[in-house]
């Protein structure tokens, strides 16, 4: 038990933001979310902004290779923490 107390701890570590619910009628709506350390970029998500992924090295034809695609997260990942560090 204690192993999974200490991940989870370790994974929440760099977690922050304020995320505003909703409540009626005993279900939940989440209606926003922000954190100055979010991993989400819009520019590198949208696919109608030219160039929008260059800052992390991204191009739409990599969708070819699922490796390529699962380091843009990693990448972002160590960009923040270098930011915050």
């Amino acid at each position: 038990m204690d192993l999974i107390r200490n991940s989870i701890d370790f994974s929440q570590k760099d977690v922050e933001g304020v995320v505003v619910i909703e409540l009626y009628k005993g279900n939940i709506t989440i209606t926003g979310r922000s954190s100055p350390k979010a991993l989400y970029n819009a520019d590198l998500a949208s696919m109608d902004i030219e160039g929008g992924g260059d800052a992390f090295d991204y191009n739409p034809s990599d969708a070819e290779g699922f490796i390529r695609i699962n380091s843009v997260r990693l990448k972002t990942y160590a960009a923040l923490r270098a930011k915050y560090a």
